[in-house]
């Protein structure tokens, strides 16, 4: 293991080769110019960060306005570290639940969660086995002013004080089928390693609470039991974004979901309703995916204490009919407006609802979504934007909708 040391003044060179080549890529300079402009700042640098590094930092930085906001400016990526980073907003939930523990992070990646856990844990250390990527991981460490040690070396090696080892392992980039053993570091791997500790593991979120648990059942534990713990599903802007794997020494419940930036919670310890009979309703909700990913849909709507039927449910949406109305983040409310049997008798009805834009709530080839989209909006000249969804049980299966805030 070797412990990353990076000087003030080679930050403050990094960092100023960086803001230059934002500069000047903002005012339109090639590549090749960004690159030849900023090698002054980076001479006599004493870590691994080359000019062409400063320029695909750059290129990152304004592209990460909306992943990181103001933290933005600020930080350094690599394609990868930034396409795979934690959004800010996910990175600090995920250091205050685990606020008070002391912390490894033993795949570290860019830095991004071990920069906020650094800001909120007393002892928090890194681990990175690629070299480079460990150097941008202590970067991001300094420039968010947290403490946080960074080690170049091997997950597997290293011999922690901490109290809980976290990790957010790599995974394909594709995978027909995602599972746990084609992480790296493997997470059943460091349950092992690590089994004397509180662990945490980010999944692919895409992973049903089942073959989460049907995985880790294979991690042999002292009693030769499997590893248990919450598996806790992550809403960032009503879309699922996370799942972090809790043993159960950190565990709540056996499945959760939590809807950021609210923190709103729903868990399978709220009581359960079933939904009621299919019945268009004025009033729609369509239902944030990571609620009924996580099979939550029941115990959502018995923690809301609302009567609701399921109108439509596929892989992509799930939409609710409901009369009583209680405010959720797990929740976009539509009113009805108007129904259709037919596409032409939509057209019909879209100009009589004043409408301008059409958003489609159904599935579309999406090769063919702005040719019908484009269709469907020919001829408006009205003031709203409604929503057209599909719904094949009903006689008038086309509904028209507009966007009610219930919230």
């Amino acid at each position: 293991m070797k412990k990353i040391v990076i000087s003030e003044k080679d930050f403050k060179a990094a960092d100023r080769a960086v803001k230059k080549a934002v500069e000047l890529i903002k005012r339109g300079y090639q590549k090749k110019k960004v690159i030849h402009a900023v090698k002054k700042h980076l001479v006599d640098l004493k870590i691994p960060f080359t000019p062409e590094d400063a320029y695909v930092a750059a290129r990152l930085r304004i592209r990460a306005k909306e992943k990181f906001g103001e933290l933005s400016g600020k930080l350094f990526f690599d394609e990868s570290g930034y396409r795979y980073s934690t959004p800010a907003v996910v990175a600090k939930y995920r250091a205050e639940r685990l606020r008070g523990y002391s912390i490894a992070d033993v795949s570290c990646g860019s830095g991004m969660q071990l920069a906020f856990f650094g800001i909120n844990a007393e002892k928090v250390t890194g681990v990175e086995l690629d070299k480079k990527r460990a150097y941008l991981a202590a970067l991001n460490v300094k420039a968010l002013g947290a403490e946080a040690e960074v080690y170049h070396g091997n997950a597997y090696e290293y011999r922690p004080d901490e109290e809980v080892i976290f990790s957010d392992p790599a995974r394909p980039e594709r995978e027909e089928v995602r599972t746990v053993k084609s992480l790296q570091p493997n997470p059943l791997k460091l349950a092992e390693v690590f089994s004397d500790r509180m662990l945490v593991f980010e999944l692919p979120p895409q992973m049903p609470p089942e073959r989460v648990d049907s995985q880790f059942q294979r991690v042999k534990l002292k009693g030769n039991k499997g590893l248990k713990g919450e598996k806790e599903y992550v809403s960032f802007g009503f879309k699922l974004n996370r799942l972090a794997f809790y043993s159960e020494e950190l565990s709540n419940c056996d499945v959760s979901a939590v809807s950021l930036p609210s923190g709103e919670r729903v868990t399978s310890e709220d009581e359960a309703v079933k939904p009621g009979r299919a019945e268009l309703t004025e009033l729609i909700a369509e239902v944030d995916r990571t609620v009924v990913h996580a099979g939550l849909l029941e115990n959502l709507l018995g923690k809301l204490e609302i009567e609701a039927c399921v109108l439509f449910g596929d892989k992509r949406r799930t939409v609710l009919g409901l009369r009583d109305v209680k405010s959720s983040a797990f929740l976009r409310y539509y009113r009805v407006a108007c129904t259709a049997s037919s596409l032409t008798e939509c057209k019909k009805l879209l100009k009589k609802a004043n409408a301008k834009k059409v958003t489609l709530r159904f599935s579309v080839d999406p090769g063919k979504y702005w040719d019908l989209r484009n269709e469907l909006e020919e001829g408006l000249s009205g003031e709203k934007h409604v929503y057209l969804f599909r719904f094949d049980g009903f006689a008038n299966r086309y509904i028209i909708c507009e966007r009610a805030d219930c919230n």
